[in-house]
Parts: structure tokens; C-alpha cells; sequence
């Protein structure tokens, strides 16, 4: 579960127990704030976690492969031979278009690999790379 659903999942948690707990007729006026302290801490942690992930992906262009590294808790490296590259593509959506971001997708005859947060010329360039390599490899063979 990602820590975007993880957070939705809690944040509906609490409001349905502050609904239920507040429409009973016992005194918790105290309920409605520990549900928003408890969101405020659960956003902290999620920021916290987020900018950490962040700090930990990487990517390593090789000579026979691509590799990429994520993750905090679980730690995931994939890594892609360009002789199975079948395509590569560039996704921006409308927020990552606004910051000028973009994420190379590397479709192959096995995992795919997303890169994800890329500057958008960094994107191309690893996208012409890719494309490349996985071509001569073909007309070598």
C-alpha cells in the first residue's frame, strides 16, 4: 500500500470515528482534536518518509543495462538489458508538465521499469540513450 493510500485510509478512519463517537451522547469534545492532531502527526510522518524515498531513488545507465534503485523500508533495484527494451516513452501529466518533470517508461520482454521525477530534458536524453543502445544491439545480432 502506498503512503498516498495508507493516509486516505486513516484520514477516513478518524472522521468515521469522529462521527460516530460525537453522535453519541457522551461528552467528547475532545475527540474532533485529537483526530486532527492525529492527522497533523500522520502528515508529518508521510512528508518526512516521502522526502527520504526521494533522496534514496536512483538510476544507472550501464553499457548492456538500465538500472533503478527505490524505496526506504523495502528497497527495490530493477534493472533492464537493453537487448529486451521493446519501447520507450515519456508520461507528463498536467502537474508534472507545470514543473517540468516527466517520467520515462522502458517497456521490455519482461518488468518494465518507470522512472519517475526526471528534469524533462533529462527524460529525452535517457529516452534517445535507451532507444539507441536497444537498436544497435539488434542490428548487432
Amino acid at each position: 500500500m502506498s503512503m498516498a493510500a495508507f493516509a486516505a485510509v486513516v484520514t477516513a478512519a478518524g472522521v468515521v470515528v469522529s462521527v460516530v463517537m460525537s453522535s453519541r451522547n457522551t461528552d467528547n469534545s475532545w475527540l474532533p482534536l485529537a483526530v486532527a492532531a492525529g492527522l497533523v502527526v500522520l502528515t508529518a510522518v508521510a512528508a518526512v518518509l516521502r522526502t527520504i524515498e526521494v533522496r534514496n531513488i536512483a538510476y544507472q545507465i550501464r553499457t548492456h543495462d538500465i538500472s533503478y534503485r527505490s524505496g526506504v523500508l523495502v528497497r527495490r533495484v530493477e534493472t533492464v538489458p537493453y537487448v529486451r527494451v521493446q519501447h520507450a516513452r515519456i508520461r507528463q501529466g498536467p502537474v508534472q508538465r507545470r514543473f517540468a518533470i516527466a517520467t520515462l517508461e522502458v517497456n521490455s520482454a519482461g518488468p518494465d521499469l518507470k522512472i519517475h521525477g526526471l528534469p524533462a530534458t533529462t527524460a529525452e536524453q535517457l529516452k534517445a540513450l535507451v532507444v539507441d543502445r536497444a537498436g544497435d544491439l539488434d542490428e548487432s545480432q
